[in-house]
């Protein structure tokens, strides 16, 4: 494969261990690790930018404005720079940069991808109107999931056949580091920050529901944020010794490997990469019919979806898995082969060098 001049413009990258932040470093490392020429240009700085751990060069264009002459010459610059190196394609990554940018990596000679990767909860009018200006200048939006290029066309009306669907890449698991305080009983488990979209209530319902069954049912969250009102929740249902809210976590997976069910509630959802990190741990996974969670769930065979809300089903599913250990076996199984190889980082590495050679070509 011929090797590409590559440029990434991104915002900035804080915390590495956030799910897009997280495929971006993979993204970049694994296109330089395969001989491509890859710089990645920020808006903003950051103690991980600064640390060099990225790995490839990095330049900070100081940009704190997004509508300001300062801004546009700096992006016109940025174009210049990229025309006398020669760049072929630039892609950008989150959200700022996809708004300012199109244009002028245009004007390079560029050709130019953006990602979306999410359902578009950033959206407001005044935005749409520039996405929509902005989108005779992009070349191929690339999406993590159906249903975040069906948002994207919909809303920023890019062509459906401009849009490009390359699912995340994930490593296998990493090692649980060590036991963790759980009482003995099944686990039910979520991996996320607690807020509202996340409808964590609807657990907590769930855990009050199966309570008489398995009376030594317990529900884990790994996530930051406030418990308060889940607690209170669990308190009035008689399970608030059943409930721990554990906080964020920098290795979670010593719970996950605890977790018997692992659930996701959420109202909307781009990609979860929770749940890839439930089914290669092998957890069968309840969570909720929405965004892309239906391209990864399929009911009876890695877990079950339900319609957001409906607690009832949600309980439903819950007590069929518990109560069927060859059932649940079976879901176990079908959890780790559902992601072997559709989600590997390989895949994801050889998707976007496809889509990257098919653009030089011509042919998309």
């Amino acid at each position: 494969m011929d090797k590409l001049n590559i440029a990434y413009l991104i915002d900035t990258l804080g915390n590495p261990n956030a799910g897009t932040e997280g495929q971006f470093i993979k993204l970049v490392q694994g296109m330089a690790e395969r001989g491509h020429n890859v710089r990645v240009y920020a808006l903003r700085g950051s103690g991980f930018l600064a640390s060099g751990s990225l790995g490839v060069e990095v330049e900070i264009l100081n940009v704190t404005r997004m509508a300001s002459p300062a801004t546009f010459w700096k992006m016109f610059q940025l174009g210049r720079q990229l025309k006398r190196q020669k760049t072929q394609l630039v892609q950008t990554f989150f959200n700022d940069v996809s708004v300012i940018a199109p244009l002028f990596l245009k004007l390079a000679g560029c050709r130019v991808l953006i990602s979306r990767r999410d359902m578009g909860f950033w959206y407001s009018d005044k935005l749409l109107k520039l996405l929509r200006w902005n989108r005779r200048w992009v070349d191929a939006a690339v999406v993590n999931s159906e249903a975040v290029g069906k948002q994207t066309s919909t809303q920023e009306l890019i062509p459906a056949k401009r849009v490009h669907v390359i699912y995340n890449g994930y490593l296998p698991p990493a090692e649980a580091e060590s036991e963790v305080e759980i009482p003995e009983g099944p686990v039910l488990g979520i991996v996320a920050n607690i807020r509202p979209i996340k409808r964590m209530q609807d657990a907590v319902s769930a855990l009050g529901a199966l309570q008489r069954e398995f009376p030594a049912l317990q529900l884990v969250i790994v996530g930051a944020g406030e418990p308060g009102l889940l607690q209170q929740q669990a308190k009035e249902l008689g399970v608030a010794d059943q409930l721990h809210c554990v906080g964020g976590q920098k290795a979670p997976q010593n719970y996950i490997r605890r977790f018997d069910i692992a659930l996701l509630c959420s109202e909307s959802e781009g990609f979860s990469n929770a749940i890839i990190e439930y089914l290669q741990w092998g957890k069968p996974v309840v969570c909720s019919r929405t965004g892309g969670n239906p391209e990864i769930i399929v009911d009876g065979d890695n877990g079950f979806l339900y319609e957001v809300g409906d607690v009832e089903a949600l309980t439903g599913h819950i007590r069929s898995i518990l109560s069927d250990q060859d059932f649940y076996q079976r879901l176990s199984d079908g959890a780790r082969r559902s992601v072997a190889t559709r989600f590997s980082m390989p895949n994801m590495l050889n998707r976007h060098e496809a889509l990257y050679q098919q653009m030089l070509q011509g042919e998309c």
